[in-house]
């Protein structure tokens, strides 16, 4: 059986490794291995750094011309990326993992145009696998839950509450659910629409509050991951709203696992995009 991945880099150029010409066989990609520091002979912290893997490719195309589209795209896909110093992503099954392709050591490129073996090099600073799941909170007091896939963030998609999976609605006024099917605390994005001032939302009993206002058709972000707060205006502007947090409650604890109960003043909605995080993806 051949490995089934999808590679896309940041501008959303896609490319399925497993089928149409180009194949994965064996590779290292599940691999992983956390590094320890030490105190007095004892294990102190573990982190993994920069991490690179190798992912063997076969290009064979039945016509010349498709081999070449094949190979020259390959580079230029991923190329993209390296010089615009944005990670692609390289996805399996529901997972995905922030990465560069950096390097391709070839092999048997002179059998025909249309066939290559090659191997790539993957490098990413951040070597986890994560699979993103959405629950739309409304004003209503409606829940939406997606459960899984990536959920692209832009603002006439996310004002609308779009939801392209099944889903599950929960009504009446007492504490909602939010469902963190990891196995420990997950980082997550919280979307705010407006128009709201001061929004604040208690998840597990912690409090997530920044003290702004969000206007019509605007919406605010707080990244647990990257450890920023944004306000995307309309016409496209940003503004960094870091220094209006709560500064008496930790506005990017993790989700603990589990059902969570959410409460808000149902003046608004939301979104909570969890970020299940893996050291492999998971097995399916």
């Amino acid at each position: 059986m051949l490995e089934q991945i999808t590679f896309i880099n940041h501008i959303n150029e896609k490319m399925e490794w497993g089928k149409n010409g180009i194949y994965v066989n064996y590779n290292d990609l599940r691999d992983y291995s956390w590094n320890f520091t030490s105190d007095n002979n004892q294990i102190s912290s573990f982190n993994m750094g920069i991490v690179t893997k190798s992912v063997p490719i076969i290009i064979c195309c039945s016509s010349e011309e498709e081999g070449l589209l094949l190979k020259n795209r390959l580079l230029e896909y991923a190329d993209k990326d390296v010089l615009a110093l944005q990670h692609g992503k390289i996805i399996i099954d529901d997972y995905y993992l922030r990465c560069y392709v950096t390097g391709s050591k070839k092999s048997k490129y002179l059998v025909n145009k249309g066939y290559l073996e090659t191997t790539l090099t993957i490098a990413t600073d951040y070597p986890h696998w994560v699979k993103e799941g959405k629950t739309s909170f409304r004003a209503n007091g409606a829940v939406i839950a997606d459960g899984a896939g990536q959920t692209p963030v832009g603002s006439k998609r996310n004002l609308d509450y779009n939801v392209d999976f099944p889903y599950d609605y929960m009504s009446g006024m007492k504490g909602k659910t939010l469902n963190n099917t990891g196995f420990v605390g997950t980082n997550f994005r919280l979307i705010i629409y407006g128009a709201v001032i001061n929004p604040t939302i208690y998840i597990a009993g912690h409090c997530y509050q920044v003290n702004c206002a969000v206007g019509e058709e605007e919406y605010l972000t707080i990244d647990s991951l990257a450890k920023t707060i944004r306000l995307s205006k309309q016409g496209g502007a940003i503004e960094n709203c870091f220094n209006y947090r709560n500064r008496n409650s930790y506005v990017f604890q993790k989700v603990p696992p589990g059902d969570n109960t959410v409460t808000w003043d149902n003046t608004f909605g939301f979104d909570v995009i969890l970020l299940d995080e893996r050291s492999e993806p998971k097995w399916i």
